[in-house]
């Protein structure tokens, strides 16, 4: 047996099939190789999809490991043991191995007697495909010396090896099973040290893919693990080099170093701590001869300087992306921002209209951001998807009255990374209304709701007290929380309504609006037919959390216009959530959408429905708490801060990576 490949595994079961197929097409005798599958214990049918397509060769062999190692290194050594080719070439499971690959290295490897020959490879990112680790000055008469330091300080390391096994037994070379992050250079490193004929193929043999895929990769964040990772392979791979006057960190180090500090602020863990930071800054004093002449930018200069300075709590500031949050009206996401000041260093550009703002002040918050979050699709994202530069990622949040505008038209497209809708519907409208944004851009993030912030006192008079929050504009349907008022006011003269947020001349648009204005006199005109102005209080634009309580409400309605006209009349109508935060109960007509973002139980048909339920639960107060408490758990399952948090987090580090 000439040539063994191996390939560890592990939860690969979606992206194992380019894999397969690459080894299914390589040309050569299948008596000359070998493939051996080394599955590390993988939960989700990786090993039982493995097993079928060794089924179908002669010598492919399906290996699995007692318990999960959590790297891919021990899979690797359990391979170098159980391999019976005179050479070893190493291969990830979700990239491929060129057709001719191992006719031309075991050609190359036999007819110069090499102890190791690396290649060329191709690197994929799903547009494009680039050929890397080129050694144009490469020629049969370099010295040894010269060929390891090429090899190690021109190239990646990238795990594509073709080594002879003799030499792994002889020096007892094996991967390093503690390292997640830079085995594969502390094994090129030791491998290189010990040949004594070192040879290269001046061709691609494997094809690197550096996609997203549906399971996480290790290397998708970084912490406290893959910084001591690197620290060690680091300095060990310039012990090993020394000797042969090769210093592997000036060779290697400026494009290690970068990897890791963009890593400590786009896709940090957050687990990093005192005593790893100060090996962090033994490590950088001990070469800050060599480290400060790096062509770095300004922003990795700072983390660097900081960091040689042993300033910890500096340090854990800087690791953060930095967060642009624009737009008018930042209702919906200044809550967030201060869960989002852990892992993001904030600010705002607070706009003073649809399109009105400091435009000398934007500049220099475009400036400074990485990330930017237009809360709006408005004038706030038409000005940054004009302007922003390439490496800033910028997201974009779009509610419901968007839809009536025309920004989404003029946006620069190719300068905006992702639009977010806040219900499901609502995705699906985002891009029926606007055919330039790509499906593959959109994203469905729900608004959040803090509990905790809810004032939730108990008091009898809830039980009698309905509230309405928001009445603007007519859509919001007050004419019909109205009807239901006076329909239950004649049951019981004890219901009343709260009604929160702005009265129609309050808001421009709708007091020159002769249709609005309209429907509001028809709803003046009816409480003072039915006499209920006594029973109607109009509690202005306030806190909400603590109002609700504090004017004892015990219903919320939701009585949205509904039909399945475009755009729709809600996206969330985050007025529900806050009753059920204040443990009131919300009952919601059914508007186009509702169904997908709150409990049927609270979901009714009209307002007769709505009358025959708050009767019900007026005169059975059991039933009433138990439903308040209902849709309060409901919420805290559905819509909490933390899991908002952590997807505007994800959406970010997936655009970053």
């Amino acid at each position: 047996m000439k040539i063994s490949v191996i390939i560890p595994s592990f939860n690969a079961a979606d992206k194992l099939g380019r894999c397969l197929a690459s080894l299914r097409a390589i040309e050569l005798d299948t008596t000359e190789y070998e493939v051996l599958f080394v599955d590390d214990c993988s939960t989700d049918g990786t090993y039982a999809l493995i097993q079928r397509a060794c089924a179908e060769h002669t010598n492919w062999r399906a290996l699995r490991l007692e318990r999960n190692s959590g790297s891919p290194s021990r899979p690797r050594n359990y391979g170098i043991e159980t391999a019976q080719g005179d050479y070893l070439y190493f291969l990830d499971c979700d990239d491929e191995i060129l057709p001719g690959a191992l006719k031309n290295l075991v050609h190359r490897a036999c007819t110069t007697d090499a102890c190791v020959v690396r290649s060329e490879l191709w690197v994929d990112n799903g547009h494009e495909r680039q050929r890397m680790n080129e050694i144009p000055e490469w020629t049969d008469t370099l010295t040894q010396t010269r060929r390891r330091e090429l090899i190690i300080t021109r190239t990646s390391t990238v795990v594509n090896s073709f080594v002879k096994r003799s030499l792994l037994v002889l020096h007892n070379i094996r991967w390093k099973n503690h390292l997640r992050m830079g085995e594969d250079s502390l094994f090129l490193a030791e491998v290189l040290a010990k040949s004594q004929r070192i040879e290269f193929l001046p061709e691609p043999t494997y094809v690197y893919y550096k996609l997203p895929s549906l399971t996480p990769s290790s290397t998708q964040r970084y912490g406290r693990r893959e910084l001591q990772d690197h620290l060690h392979v680091w300095t060990n791979v310039q012990r090993l080099l020394q000797p042969f006057g090769i210093d592997y960190l000036k060779g290697r180090l400026p494009v290690g170093l970068r990897v890791a500090l963009d890593s400590l602020i786009f896709r940090n863990r957050g687990d990093v701590e005192d005593v790893d930071f100060r090996e962090f800054h033994d490590f950088i004093t001990s070469h800050w001869d060599l480290i400060s002449r790096f062509n770095y930018t300004w922003r990795l200069k700072e983390l660097l300087q900081v960091v040689n300075a042993g300033d910890w709590a500096r340090f854990r500031a800087l690791c953060r992306p930095r967060l642009l949050i624009a737009g008018h009206d930042l209702k919906f996401i200044r809550d967030a921002a201060l869960t989002l000041e852990a892992h993001f260093d904030i600010r705002f550009d607070e706009w003073r209209g649809h399109q009105l703002h400091d435009e000398k002040q934007s500049e220099a918050l475009l400036n400074w951001a990485e990330c930017i979050w237009c809360e709006w699709l408005l004038g706030n994202a038409e000005w940054y998807s004009l302007r922003k530069r390439p490496e800033q990622q910028l997201v974009i949040r779009m509610h419901r009255m968007e839809l009536g505008r025309k920004h989404g038209e003029k946006l620069e497209i190719r300068n905006v990374n992702a639009v977010i809708a806040v219900s499901p519907l609502f995705f699906e409208r985002l891009l029926e209304r606007y055919s330039n944004i790509p499906r593959s851009k959109a994203r469905m993030i729900p608004n959040y709701v803090s509990v905790d912030d809810y004032i939730s006192d108990w008091h009898p008079d809830r039980m009698f007290t309905l509230g309405i929050i928001g009445i603007l504009p007519l859509r919001k349907g007050y004419l019909r929380a109205l009807e239901v008022l006076k329909k239950l006011h004649t049951e019981d003269c004890r219901f009343r309504l709260e009604v929160f947020g702005y009265r129609p001349e309050d808001i421009s648009w709708i007091a020159e609006n002769l249709e609005e204005m309209a429907y509001f006199k028809k709803c003046e005109k009816f409480i003072e037919m039915y006499g209920l102005q006594d029973l109607v209080h109009f509690n202005g634009h306030v806190d909400v959390k603590q109002a609700l309580a504090g004017r004892r409400v015990g219903y919320v309605l939701s009585v949205s216009d509904s039909d399945f006209g475009f755009p729709g009349f809600e996206s969330f109508h985050l007025a529900v959530a806050d009753a059920f935060a204040s443990l009131s109960v919300s009952l919601v007509i059914r508007w186009p959408g509702a169904e997908y973002l709150w409990p049927s139980q609270f979901l009714v048909s009209n307002v007769s429905e709505i009358v025959e339920r708050i009767l019900h639960f007026s005169k059975n107060a059991e039933e009433f708490h138990k439903a308040a408490r209902d849709g309060r758990e409901a919420i805290k399952l559905r819509y909490p801060l933390m899991k908002f948090t952590q997807s505007v987090i994800d959406v970010y580090r997936e655009l970053l990576s």
